[in-house]
């Protein structure tokens, strides 16, 4: 299954691995994805994907094989506690690899949908892994009363074509917008809201990073219904950016509601993790050879970028499509050392983070107490498919923790 909600999380998080937010479970890193539309004049649709990363879940190895089984549900309150309704998934995942079972591009979608008036409510999602019976949750707050005046837009929705039901037209998958990877001939934009029983009118125009304006669409409707749900296409040629500005104006009689949403791509071959060349470019040092190091000395950051992308062509294990799966769960490990190792410095520079990019999550871990005698706090990280062990110690009792004896030469 494609990544259309975590994928896009996560990836703009990588920026946010310098500001070291408090480390959560892994069960906890799933995905609470609401997205509205009008149905009737004074009732709105939601429609909600709970979207579960591979790496969230624990799988047992049973033969040639790895599976994980959860429980996942989303429910919907009103304000005052009261459920509105909900749905509970029971299921498992099985994979063959396992580098599978810890991707995290990787995943497992439900969705469910509910109809209210323009009140507030509150979502929640809830996930628990069915071996570690370990539990994470999620809320979000959802208020449409300011749709009571009327004319107002909902926020859009983009809609990717994708086999099968997902609760809007057949065949069409919703998506937040954020680095979508693969949108063929182009978009559709779902804009919905409510009006008057007079004729409106909508403008929609597209803003590249550039901020050069280009008018979409007009679209125009008598009101009659109280409410409008409308789909526009937007063509590949016209997302000409890596990041796409939308605006979206709703006029009657004067009055006006004015929606924002952004659409962003990325470069063929290019990681979902990845929003900063130079960065990325630094965060190589792991896996590049002598040889290329060289090869960057004394380099244009024009001919630099230029390596870059030859540097992981070259690695590139599919070679004849746009998906280089190596550069993907490189930079996802980058990503989570980022988000999970606090120390020294950022993350993907820790020794623990190192370690994990070279060699992804370890098999197990065990962590000593400190005692008396000994105040020091140790991890040993076990890689058992790799006869390999690692030993971290705590150098200041605050979690800075360093390999106990240097690491010198890996591969990937």
């Amino acid at each position: 299954m494609i990544a259309l909600f975590c994928s896009a999380g996560l990836a703009d998080q990588t920026r946010a691995g310098n500001r070291r937010k408090k480390a959560q479970g892994n069960v906890e890193r799933f995905v609470l994805a609401p997205f509205s539309h009008a149905v009737h004049m004074d009732s709105i649709k939601i429609i909600t994907f709970i979207e579960i990363p591979f790496f969230a879940l624990q799988f047992i190895k049973t033969g040639d094989q790895f599976t994980a089984s959860y429980e996942a549900s989303i429910a919907l309150q009103d304000k005052k506690g009261r459920e509105i309704g909900h749905n509970i998934w029971t299921d498992s995942i099985t994979v063959t690899s396992y580098s599978a079972a810890k991707s995290i591009v990787k995943n497992r979608k439900h969705f469910t949908s509910f109809i209210v008036p323009k009140g507030q409510f509150e979502l929640l999602g809830e996930l628990q892994d069915a071996d570690t019976r370990k539990r994470g949750t999620q809320k979000q707050k959802l208020d449409f009363r300011k749709l009571n005046d009327n004319p107002s837009l909902i926020n859009p929705t983009f809609l990717l074509s994708l086999a099968g039901e997902w609760g809007f037209e057949k065949d069409f998958i919703p998506t937040r917008g954020h680095r979508v990877r693969e949108i063929g001939a182009g978009v559709h934009l779902l804009i919905s809201g409510f009006v008057e029983t007079k004729p409106y009118e909508i403008k929609v125009q597209i803003a590249d990073l550039k901020k050069s304006e280009k008018h979409l669409e007009t679209l125009t409707g008598d009101g009659q219904n109280g409410y409008f749900s409308q789909t526009i296409f937007i063509a590949s040629e016209q997302l000409e950016g890596l990041k796409n500005d939308i605006s979206i104006e709703l006029e009657q009689e004067g009055r006006i509601s004015k929606r924002a949403i952004t659409f962003s791509t990325y470069k063929p071959g290019v990681s979902n993790f990845v929003d900063d060349l130079d960065r990325a470019m630094k965060q190589m040092k792991y896996i590049l050879t002598n040889e290329e190091r060289k090869q960057l000395k004394g380099k244009s950051r024009k001919e630099k970028k230029q390596l870059f992308y030859d540097l992981w062509k070259d690695r590139d294990p599919t070679p004849k499509t746009e998906y280089n799966e190596l550069m993907e769960e490189y930079y996802g490990r980058v990503w989570y050392a980022n988000e999970n190792f606090d120390a020294w410095a950022p993350g993907w520079e820790t020794d623990m983070g190192m370690i994990y990019i070279l060699f992804g999550p370890p098999d197990e871990i065990q962590r000593s107490n400190p005692t008396a005698s000994n105040p020091a706090m140790y991890q040993v990280w076990h890689y058992y498919r790799l006869s390999k062990q690692f030993v971290f110690k705590d150098q200041n009792g605050f979690g800075d923790y360093r390999l106990d004896s240097p690491f010198i030469g890996a591969g990937f």
